[in-house]
């Protein structure tokens, strides 16, 4: 890095920047908009084509990716998408300018014809639309890297298990015996062979089963030189062609299938993001010189009831042009005068060294000095009917379990009544013949387009917009805010003080375990388990001391969790996130 850049970044390092320069409030749509039926329509009818554009666009990358008779697999990344929805939108007639994306346009054409021919989609020809492309294009990038970085390894370390057929062996082997303790040596081993931990001198010892596994694992994974899962967590789209081969081979052996490629099922309206370009473009149909001899927020006051309370400024975040909405709730985004364009609070794109060193700072290994200093341990294990359940040294235990959570949210009430409707409007019976979008075939996934789209698709389509759908949204997410601010402020009630969170990773199997600590007295650290990977006591003890060893001794087993750290000030419940 030159030295006149690395000055600039260390000075803006050393602002006394706030916390928290993002946030955002939740209203109705009646409350948010003025009662103007033309612009309150072209809302609707532009928020409809992007649901459309955003459905049409995740099945149709993963026709194009089925499709693709290349010999390596196909490049996914933001141009590709970008491309894919374009076509959608516009088909023939979008003309770029760029060779690259012309080179994309002749490449992905035959591909996105051939998807709109098998579910008869019409090109919404949407005008205006480059803001609305980008927004969605970031969209599904997220969905697929998260999706990778969360899954991969789990799906991996099953697929060993499913293969050597680990759940038969256990119900076989007697407990505590010798052969039940040297089959899972035996595991151990394979498992670190498999994802590149060890490379033994010889692989003689292997039997036929064990190299044919071998064989196939290694033809797929790309090479690292770091531990598996980290290079998952740093650059996840490496491993997606992985992941898809995965998906495949678990369809090949019979194995349950998953989806390695998000899809966007969901026929009932999602949120849809509208800023100012968007508004003066679809809402108020101005052009854009129009709209530059105004300000903003004039703008705005044409469509939106900005005295509304969900628009007001708090703690110096205020409204600066940026929603979302499905046409019954509306959240409202609330921007720090400090906070930059895009919301990052860095100088300019970080290595791949950095964002290396970053991954493998959140882990736990990389924290035993702090665990081991701390007064005041809590291990978090979500056990078999707890969401959460905490116990610290002093033998102090919170538990959130999964039956609270659902009462306290209703979402058993909302599924029951959802499901009723279906039942009585026949639509049950009519997504029971759909096929699994699961698959990796090509043929069987070709099916499931036609008869997912041609099925009674205007009578799906029809009960899906029916606007109890949304509302029930809307009540789950203000049941959900209420549920979990109530669970922060009882962990808060806990005497968690001086307080270390997390467990030792466990690379034998590939898995990692995140480190959360609260340095502040006024923060609340939470960890949110987002995987579960079982790990042998030994394991999780070996690096802590002779009385931490001496109550995890007297537990029952124990597991890995890779967490999700979300802070949240007292007295404020931390918006927008669910725990699954």
């Amino acid at each position: 890095m030159p030295p006149k850049k690395k000055q600039k970044l260390e000075r803006l390092e050393k602002l006394d920047k706030p916390t928290c320069l993002h946030t955002c409030n939740k209203t109705s749509f009646a409350k948010a908009f003025l009662p103007n039926d033309i612009y309150c329509q072209r809302l609707l009818d532009y928020i409809a084509i992007i649901h459309q554009l955003a459905d049409h666009a995740s099945h149709a990358l993963k026709f194009y990716l089925l499709s693709s008779s290349a010999p390596v697999f196909p490049t996914v990344n933001q141009e590709t998408i970008e491309a894919i929805l374009y076509l959608l939108n516009k088909g023939e007639s979008w003309q770029p300018k760029t060779g690259a994306k012309k080179a994309l346009r002749e490449s992905l054409l035959p591909y996105i014809q051939r998807y709109c021919n098998i579910v008869g989609f019409v090109h919404p020809n949407l005008q205006k639309e480059q803001q609305s492309v980008n927004y969605l294009t970031a969209s599904m990038m997220t969905n697929l890297k998260v999706n990778v970085q969360e899954h991969f390894m789990m799906m991996l370390l099953r697929y060993i298990n499913l293969r050597l057929d680990v759940k038969g062996q256990k119900q076989r082997l007697p407990l505590k015996s010798d052969a039940r303790n040297a089959f899972f040596a035996r595991l151990r081993y394979l498992k670190s062979i498999f994802l590149f931990d060890i490379v033994p001198e010889s692989l003689d010892d292997l039997t036929a089963e064990e190299s044919e596994l071998l064989e196939e694992m290694w033809s797929f994974i790309p090479l690292s030189d770091q531990l598996l899962a980290y290079s998952v967590a740093v650059d996840p789209l490496a491993f997606f062609p992985a992941y898809c081969q995965l998906s495949s081979l678990y369809e090949q052996h019979g194995f349950r299938q998953f989806s390695a490629i998000p899809l966007r099922r969901s026929l009932i309206q999602s949120h849809v993001r509208i800023d100012t370009v968007i508004l003066y473009s679809h809402v108020l149909c101005i052009t854009r010189r129009e709209a530059e001899t105004v300000e903003n927020v004039d703008l705005w006051l044409r469509v939106c009831n900005l005295q509304n309370k969900a628009f007001r400024s708090r703690h110096g975040m205020c409204f600066e042009g940026s929603i979302t909405t499905d046409g019954t709730s509306v959240s409202v985004y609330l921007k720090h005068p400090e906070a930059d364009k895009y919301g990052k609070r860095s100088g300019g794109k970080k290595s791949a060294n950095t964002m290396e060193a970053e991954v493998k700072a959140l882990y736990v290994e990389k924290n035993l000095p702090a665990c081991r200093a701390a007064e005041n341990v809590i291990v978090i294990d979500p056990n078999k009917r707890d969401i959460l359940y905490c116990q610290d040294s002093n033998g102090t235990a919170f538990r959130y379990t999964a039956n609270q959570r659902a009462m306290e949210t209703g979402s058993r009430r909302f599924a029951k009544r959802r499901e009723a409707m279906k039942k009585e409007a026949g639509v049950d019976l009519i997504e029971s013949r759909i096929p699994s979008h699961k698959t990796m075939n090509l043929m069987d996934f070709t099916r499931y387009l036609l008869v997912r789209h041609h099925a009674d698709s205007d009578r799906r389509k029809e009960f899906y917009s029916h606007p109890a759908h949304t509302r029930w949204k809307w009540h789950s997410f203000i049941n959900r805010q209420r549920s979990e601010s109530d669970l922060i402020s009882n962990m808060r009630n806990k005497p968690h003080q001086g307080r270390k969170a997390g467990a030792p990773s466990l690379s034998a199997t590939g898995s990692t375990a995140s480190f959360s600590t609260s340095t502040r007295p006024h923060l609340f650290a939470l960890a949110v388990p987002l995987a579960l990977k079982k790990a042998s006591k030994h394991d999780l003890i070996q690096d802590l001391g002779g009385d931490a060893k001496a109550r995890l001794k007297k537990s029952t087993d124990c597991w890995v969790v890779p967490t999700l750290t979300v802070c949240s000030k007292p007295g404020r419940c931390a918006t927008g996130i669910e725990i699954r």
